[in-house]
């Protein structure tokens, strides 16, 4: 019987080290790999323009270094931020309204409007042109009086006129500042119900600090009556853009403030609102991306300047297609400024300005 135990006892011991020696005994498993990273993918060819048969081409659409425009869900991810600045364009008559948009503006706003942004200037052609932007030394007053720095993040808003908070956000860009501007507005805020109220009338604050403005640049930024010219000259270099209604456009509507009726030479008609999504008219949201860069597809390669009656609704419209990256002007003095040169009112030289018109009717003054 030992005899059967110590042949039993010598075949295992003689397995278990045969088995050590084979490497496949129990061990603690090795920690698992990271799984293996994507393989880099190589963005698609843009489409050429030159291939037929390839296809639709679709434009470049890019959206330029420093977007203007700003969603209101963009908006709410920022709304806290210390050196965020919010400043609405809205009537104080509006205002008035109980639940309406102008009532109800972003909470923590300053408010502006009107004379804080329109008057004369000696910038202009002449002091009969009034509806023109303030003088600088006025705008950094007001700004002063919200402690506006050259660190300040902007953000521009209107609550009915969006034409109106353009031409803030098209002249504080003017000097210098990093300005968005609220696609849609309040009603678009409101929509995703962010906070509104408690807001202050800019004008009625006492001054914070001594602002200076960081880059005052008009001429990258505002095309005077004599660029307006050499525009008109040279149509394969720049092209004009009228944003006024159809009525202004084809003369047939006499606006107040012009000295004449009639449009510039060759200017292409593309009202303002025209940017704007008909199936959004209660918020003022603008069309898509894609749709906006077909609008103004004719405009090519070429420079742009955009008017209308006083460089207020021409200003949303540039503030639309810098955004889109097209090289843009807005024509601060317009038709008022361009109607009273040729004029019989003003002594400017009528032969230059009257052959670069069309449909003219001298009012023989302001209308």
């Amino acid at each position: 019987m030992k005899r059967i135990l110590s042949i039993i006892l010598i075949v295992i011991i003689t397995i278990a080290i045969a088995t050590g020696c084979n490497g496949t005994q129990p061990q603690t498993p090795p920690p698992p790999s990271p799984p293996p990273s994507p393989p880099a993918q190589t963005p698609p060819a843009s489409p050429n323009p030159d291939n037929q048969g390839e296809g639709e081409h679709t434009p470049d659409i890019t959206p330029p270094p420093t977007p203007i425009m700003i969603s209101a869900a963009e908006l709410s991810q920022i709304v806290d931020q210390d050196n965020l600045i919010l400043i609405g364009v809205v009537s104080p008559t509006a205002a008035l309204v109980p639940f309406s948009n102008a009532a109800n503006p972003v909470r923590g706003s300053y408010l502006v409007w009107g004379d804080d942004f329109l008057g004369t200037n000696p910038e202009a052609l002449s002091t009969e042109v009034t509806l023109y932007r303030v003088p600088l030394v006025n705008m950094e007053d007001l700004l002063s009086r919200a402690g506006v720095t050259a660190e300040s993040q902007i953000v521009v808003f209107s609550s009915d006129w969006l034409s109106q908070g353009g031409y803030v956000a098209w002249q504080l860009s003017m000097m210098g500042l990093n300005v968005r501007f609220l696609d849609g507005g309040v009603a678009a805020w409101r929509d995703i119900r962010g906070a509104t109220g408690r807001s202050n009338r800019l004008s009625g604050q006492n001054r914070v600090n001594d602002f200076t403005a960081p880059n005052y640049d008009p001429a990258s930024f505002d095309a005077t009556i004599d660029v307006v010219i050499e525009a008109a000259l040279n149509p394969d270099q720049w092209v004009i853009i009228d944003a006024r209604d159809a009525g202004e456009y084809s003369g047939q509507t006499r606006s107040g403030g012009a000295f004449g009726t009639g449009r510039i030479k060759g200017a292409v008609h593309v009202n303002w609102i025209s940017t704007l999504n008909p199936e959004d008219d209660a918020s003022g949201l603008l069309r898509s991306r894609e749709e906006l860069m077909d609008l103004y597809s004719f405009i090519g390669d070429r420079k742009v300047i955009v008017y209308c009656q006083g460089g207020v609704r021409s200003a949303h419209t540039w503030m639309v297609l810098k955004d889109l990256g097209f090289d843009v002007l807005n024509y601060d003095g317009s038709w008022i400024e361009l109607s009273y040169a040729a004029s019989v009112a003003s002594s400017y030289p009528k032969d230059v300005i009257l052959d670069l018109t069309e449909e003219w009717s001298d009012n023989g003054g302001r209308i």
